[in-house]
């Protein structure tokens, strides 16, 4: 009933010295690339990843997770929500609080087609497949979407580069963030957001943090061993409802085709090893 697909640094194999679940054997793709954090290999990876999904016809959901991902519930009520809906859901709002958009980009990508959320995102297959297909937005971001400052530089020059920027107020909207904005524009340009359910289903805690020598910027929470509790994961899993603090400061309650109320989240991040150690040990999540 479901197929995995890992997109890992090119070189690292799956097997029984470094992970326990028979599940990942054999399922890495054989062309994965080198990735780096803010530019288009990000959204690169996406879209190698759903290509060979789309080669299984029996597949019909695209699920995107990340190696400190949770699932909250079990397989059967994951299944079931993910069908339950005939629209992918796809985080995808008018971002009136950051200036990202790159004017190079029109007029391929006009400023009102552009969108942003988050890159957790669960796909239809149609969809999938329009992903996959494109040739026109992708090879644009590519062009204009770049790290700032580059991730080539060492560390300290892209600390002084930031400082610099921020000293002389230069906006830097080429940092545009691709994961965040790839898939909710290009689905915009399409047409096709009255076939989304504009929420993401993955859980995140967002704090703003100095993290890894860079300034300070947003960054998702890290729950540690200590931080996994039962309560924890009731909490999230309580949530019924979403804040759209960007377009008109409305609380939503998160429906599945505009029918059934539910919880908002199936997938939780971000979890260390030691924190998913607890939870198991605990069966602070049900899996069967």
């Amino acid at each position: 009933m479901f197929s995995i697909y890992v997109h890992s640094k090119p070189g690292f194999v799956f097997n029984e010295s470094n992970t326990r679940s028979a599940f990942f054997y054999g399922r890495q793709l054989n062309n994965s690339i080198q990735v780096a954090w803010g530019e288009s290999s990000m959204i690169e990876a996406e879209r190698l990843l759903f290509e060979a999904a789309l080669d299984d016809p029996a597949n019909h959901r695209f699920v995107l997770l990340s190696d400190s991902c949770i699932p909250l519930f079990n397989f059967s009520y994951v299944y079931s929500y993910l069908m339950s809906s005939p629209k992918s859901f796809v985080d995808s709002f008018v971002d009136v609080k950051e200036d990202r958009y790159s004017p190079e980009m029109s007029p391929i990508i006009p400023k009102e087609k552009w969108r942003k959320g988050s890159q957790w995102i669960a796909l239809i297959r149609k969809h999938a497949a329009i992903v996959v297909d494109d040739d026109i937005v992708f090879p644009v971001f590519r062009k204009f979407c770049q790290r700032w400052p580059p991730a080539a530089e060492p560390r300290k020059r892209r600390q002084m580069l930031q400082a610099f920027e921020l000293v002389q107020n230069i906006q830097s909207g080429h940092n545009c963030i691709p994961d965040e904005h790839y898939v909710q524009t290009l689905l915009k340009m399409g047409g096709l957001e009255n076939e989304l359910e504009r929420r993401t289903l993955t859980y995140s805690l967002w704090n703003q943090s100095s993290e890894g020598g860079e300034m300070s910027s947003w960054h998702p929470f890290q729950f540690n061993y200590a931080d996994a509790s039962p309560q924890l994961i009731q909490e999230i899993k309580d949530i019924n409802h979403v804040f759209n603090d960007y377009e008109d400061q409305k609380k939503e309650l998160c429906h599945v085709n505009n029918i059934t109320t539910g919880p908002c989240f199936l997938f939780a991040r971000k979890f260390t090893p030691s924190a998913a150690v607890r939870l198991l040990t605990e069966h602070s999540i049900d899996l069967q």
